[in-house]
């Protein structure tokens, strides 16, 4: 790790942070006789920056955290340096009172230091600063004011030949800027340095760098929404250069939800304004998406950016990325349009594994449940590009376990097990959701939380668990979470977006029945944790500890039979309305004894008119209805609302049914799992995942193939003409047509 020196310091325009929201640039020129081999620099700003090198953009960052926890980048500028004339400029933003809601800050800051002092590039040094004046902010949209939206502000541009000059080699033209040494805020000190004196404890980066990827799909100019005034054939291709004449618009089409950075290029002799709105659908005139291919009658509704034009060609690109399948311009005076183009950025997340069968649903539900896990991770995860870009704990967990079967990778759960963690309140919760500005509650996702450490045990390796997580956290937040169910002030109680449900909170609050069978199941989780970190290595890797894991003593309730939730509660205080939710939950539990649990009681629960599962918590329901080898159901049959979104023209998963807020929401896209953990059956049993349960599910499905990109190797479990092989890394018990074996590692066919 690069460190610091004593002599490194965070640095500013001005003295006073109101004076430092806004955009500015600092630079550092330095001449260079010949290249050497390596140099390593250390970065970080506050909120965020973009590191130009030579006109090259070398990276941006800082990964999001939080204050206790600052992340700073490393980069290798050796391969982007030339002999002589060499610029460096760091373009750094403070989005001010209009941040995203995860985007925690102090105050406008840069700091950088280097691996080799001869080069002098560590801040102050002979850095300088400058305001551009050229970019401003404001809260812009055309409508989704009514939904909660706080990803940001809109951004203002205008067009100057100085901007251009960040991405030419010489940067001369930034030589216009009114630049000036630097104020010196504090020293620059890591986490855990013996001092105080500074509001950032640096860490080093723990992602990889996102993506940044040109767009590979076809753009189409759309014609017969609301306003069009020209003429032409719907969903051809833009020639360009395009003229927008006065007052006109222009929709353009992406074909797919993208999370991007727009690149548009574009003049006007008269000084246009340009206004661009970015939509995940078109709404129709009484506030419905429909079907989101289709635009006629329809209008934008989105959030917007604002470029200001010149005669001489501009490119602008927003230094927040957008989220968005159409793309709206508006140009007030005559203009042209000489190119556009998107760059992708997100996660790197590494799809290994593949699930397909003979069913060509399988493969549309597939494709677009990974785009949906892809566009909701970032430095993050994300409940929802488009509107929120929170970590919700909830949410996550879906999230997480998708990258675990997806592939090897695990630094995104790592991180959303530990930034989630660093929530944790004086009362024993954490907060709902992390990075966050502001402090929002709801007690079951701290539950949730504790569950996804759980799987973290299961499916990762096992020295992945943060140092600060102990039995003593996870009891802690279980006794708050049971104190809670005896007060009046429950915070937010959150279940699911269930219609009748007001805020998605279930009759009686954290004393239903769905909540308190949350708390048995966490409550087991943190036992068998406990179980883990009390015994030692040796024992671990015993045949008794395996054992234990997979079958714990501790029995459940005494009235629990096979009659099912809707029966299960006597308990004073709990709140026994019926819903879907509550059975599901008791259920899992009940798999978590290696128990064979009572079948999915549909007509009971038709018959109650119980509550039923939205998008987000039919991952649980589906988990019950098929925990029984022996069930009636079809998997492929109960994923008939993720067709209807397909057929609606949604190109990722919708946050609830219509009507949805969100067209992107990751909590929708665990039919994934259940291609894995229900048809293919495959779970895993044992820390590390060095045992897997395999009880697969093929339903009316004639032929399927799962691979499965397990730490240890290929996991595969295939079925075709009535038979299943199976191709394990590791030891496995499986359960198939009466079977139930302990199996070796290895092929074998059944």
């Amino acid at each position: 790790m690069l460190t610091p020196n004593p002599t490194t310091r965070w640095i500013s325009l001005a003295p006073h942070p109101q004076e430092e929201l806004g955009v500015f640039a600092f630079r550092r020129r330095l001449e260079l006789a010949e290249i050497p081999k390596s140099l390593e620099f250390a970065v970080s700003a506050d909120q965020r920056y973009k590191l130009f090198l030579n006109g090259k953009l070398i990276g941006f960052g800082p990964q999001r955290g939080d204050l206790q926890h600052w992340f700073f980048d490393t980069y290798d500028l050796a391969p982007f340096l030339k002999p002589g004339s060499n610029s460096l400029v760091a373009l750094v933003w403070n989005f001010g009172r209009w941040a995203p809601m995860a985007q925690i800050s102090a105050r406008t800051g840069f700091v950088a230091w280097s691996s080799d002092s001869q080069f002098g590039l560590d801040t102050p040094g002979q850095w300088e600063v400058a305001r551009v004046s050229e970019w401003s902010f404001e809260m812009m949209h055309s409508g989704v004011g009514e939904f909660y939206i706080d990803v940001g502000p809109g951004e203002i541009v205008r067009a100057d030949p100085r901007l251009a000059g960040l991405h030419s080699p010489s940067q001369s033209s930034l030589d216009g800027w009114n630049w000036a040494p630097p104020h010196e805020i504090c020293a620059a000190e890591l986490r855990g340095a013996c001092s105080g004196g500074t509001p950032w404890m640096l860490v080093p980066r723990s992602l990889p760098p996102m993506l940044l990827r040109p767009f590979g799909g076809r753009i189409k100019r759309r014609h017969g929404f609301e306003g069009d005034t020209c003429e032409g054939e719907d969903g051809a291709r833009p020639t360009l250069p395009l003229k927008l004449p006065s007052g006109s618009k222009v929709v353009l089409d992406f074909g797919e939800l993208v999370c991007a950075y727009p690149r548009l290029k574009v003049c006007s002799a008269e000084g246009a304004s340009l206004r661009i709105t970015y939509d995940e659908a078109l709404w129709s005139p009484d506030g419905v998406k429909g079907n989101r291919n289709e635009v006629r009658g329809k209008h934008a509704r989105g959030y917007q950016d604002r470029f200001e034009t010149t005669d001489e060609p501009f490119e602008f690109e927003p230094l927040w990325w957008r989220t968005f399948r159409f793309l709206t311009l508006e140009s007030d005076r005559p203009a042209e349009l000489l190119d556009i183009e998107a760059v992708e950025t997100g996660y790197p997340l590494s799809i290994d594994s593949r699930f397909t069968a003979e069913d060509p649903w399988v493969d549309r539900i597939w494709q677009v449940g990974v785009r949906t896990a892809e566009r909701c991770a970032g430095e993050t995860y994300f409940d929802c590009p488009y509107y929120e870009q929170l970590q919700y704990a909830g949410d996550t967990r879906i999230q997480a376990l998708l990258g675990y079967y997806l592939g090897r990778d695990r630094a995104l759960q790592r991180n959303a097990v530990e930034t989630l963690g660093w929530s944790l309140m004086e009362n024993g919760l954490t907060q709902s959701r992390y990075p966050s500005r502001q402090c929002q509650v709801i007690p079951p996702f701290s539950l949730w939380w504790v569950m996804m450490v759980g799987d973290q045990l299961l499916y990762d390796d096992l020295s992945a668990m943060p140092d600060f997580v102990s039995f003593q956290t996870l009891s802690r937040i279980l006794g708050r979470f049971r104190k809670l169910q005896r007060e009046s002030e429950q915070f937010w109680p959150f279940g699911d977006w269930v219609p009748g449900w007001r805020w998605g909170v279930p009759p009686g609050g954290l004393n239903s029945l769905m909540h308190q069978l949350t708390l048995e199941i966490a409550t087991t989780v943190a036992e068998r944790i406990k179980g883990f970190l009390e015994v030692g290595e040796a024992e671990r890797r015993g045949v008794k500890f395996w054992q234990d894991w997979a079958q714990t003593s501790r029995e459940w309730t005494s009235d629990s039979g096979p009659r099912g939730a809707l029966a299960a509660s006597r308990k004073k205080g709990i709140d026994n309305t019926p819903a879907e939710h509550a059975e599901a939950l008791q259920i899992c539990h009940l798999l978590m004894f290696e128990g064979t649990p009572h079948p999915w009681p549909a007509d009971a629960l038709a018959q109650a008119d119980a509550a039923r599962c939205s998008h987000y918590f039919s991952y649980y329901k589906h988990l019950a209805m098929f925990a029984r080898e022996d069930n009636p159901y079809d998997y492929l049959a109960e994923l008939q609302p993720w067709k209807v979104m397909i057929e609606s023209g949604l190109t990722t998963f919708a946050e609830t049914p219509e009507p949805t807020r969100s067209d992107c929401h990751a909590w929708s896209a665990h039919p994934i799992l259940g291609f894995f953990q229900i048809v293919a059956g495959v779970t895993s049993i044992a820390p590390g995942w060095k045992k897997a349960k395999i009880m697969p599910r093929p339903g009316s499905l004639r032929r399927f193939e799962a691979q499965i990109a397990h730490p240890d190797g290929e996991l595969r479990v295939g079925f075709e003409d009535g038979a299943l092989t199976v191709d394990s890394p590791v030891p496995y018990r499986l359960r198939w047509r009466g079977r139930d074996e302990e199996q070796p590692p290895g092929k074998q066919k059944f």
